[in-house]
């Protein structure tokens, strides 16, 4: 699909306002589609979003991305679902009006728009790391700030904790987690011969069973090391040919976290040397803890930056971090 710029359309004799009494032409201007009309729509820079389409100008062109990220706008201004938007969008004028699409025969618009667009802007983000929504509606919140003419000086910053989805883990659940993911992984390449009966034993949902939820308190230390010997040993077997294996990366990183080598051996590390980016769960590897006014956070963190003064607010920052990243950090 190929990308095609939207250039502001002009009306034609069909545009579909041509058919509003006078009294609805009114009511359309003093509406909230002319503001979008001639102040956000205008705005969007649908350049940014060229990288998601074929430079391949044969090829079918682009919905009109102005279109899209008006859609996706008007979405979030009245909380509507994806149908209701389609719905609305070809058989409300207020929409059409404000998305500059009136003299369109037909709403260059379908059922699977925004879902595509979204996979593509998803698949950019995971492949580069860069966020285009995030930095067009940045742009656009600055563009707000020179149209309410608000000083853009003038700023304050606030920061939330975001909790992972992630179960909450102990030390022995995480090792046993790795350990078990690893085993699933070299069987999955039909080396099994690589693991001796007790590595195999963690392909038993009993074994796991006993280990983390019948257990007595008492022999939480004993299991936590007897594990954590499992994954020593297990790490050594596969170092080899698994380096880039996902299960093993994360075997890998738990092993260095939670032990220390001393004299050749390694051994548990004490709890308060542990440091706050250590895996808290393999399901969510970015996840971090944080100890904040006196209590205990896994995840993240988003902080938001608003621009005010006396005429008025407007948010022009969004950051989401692990949440040992600080609010210095995020000031700088």
């Amino acid at each position: 699909m190929a990308f095609i710029a939207n250039q502001r359309q002009q009306l034609c004799l069909e545009d579909s306002t041509y058919s509003l009494t006078e009294r609805s032409k009114k009511m359309l201007k003093k509406s909230w589609a002319e503001n979008f009309a001639q102040h956000i729509f205008p705005q969007i820079n649908e350049d940014r979003f060229s990288v998601l389409y074929s430079t391949n100008q044969a090829s079918r062109p682009n919905t009109p991305v102005k279109v899209i990220i008006g859609l996706l706008l008007l979405k979030e201004m009245f909380g509507s679902t994806d149908e209701e938007l389609m719905e609305t969008v070809l058989f409300n004028v207020r929409y059409q009006y404000a998305l500059h699409t009136t003299s369109f025969a037909e709403q260059p618009v379908s059922d699977r728009t925004l879902s595509r667009f979204r996979e593509r802007l998803y698949i950019y983000e995971q492949e580069t790391g860069i966020d285009l929504m995030k930095a067009e509606i940045e742009s656009l919140a600055k563009d707000f700030v020179k149209l309410l003419e608000i000083n853009p000086q003038m700023k304050r910053m606030d920061s939330l904790m975001i909790a992972s989805s992630c179960k909450q883990m102990s030390r022995l659940e995480i090792f046993y987690r790795c350990v078990s993911n690893m085993v699933k992984a070299v069987q999955a390449t039909w080396e099994m011969g690589l693991l001796d009966s007790r590595l195999l034993a963690y392909l038993d949902p009993e074994k796991e069973n006993n280990t983390l939820y019948r257990i007595d308190s008492s022999h939480t230390q004993s299991k936590l090391e007897e594990v954590c010997a499992d994954a020593v040993r297990l790490r050594e077997i596969c170092a080899e040919g698994y380096q880039d294996v996902k299960e093993y990366m994360l075997l890998d990183r738990v092993v260095l976290e939670q032990t220390q080598e001393t004299e050749h051996v390694r051994s548990l590390r004490s709890k308060k040397e542990i440091r706050t980016d250590s895996l808290q769960n393999p399901s969510d590897e970015e996840a971090t803890f944080r100890e904040k006014a006196g209590k205990k956070h896994r995840g993240y963190v988003g902080n938001v930056v608003e621009t005010f003064d006396d005429k008025g607010a407007i948010i022009t920052g969004i950051s989401y971090k692990p949440n040992i990243h600080s609010d210095i950090a995020f000031c700088k």
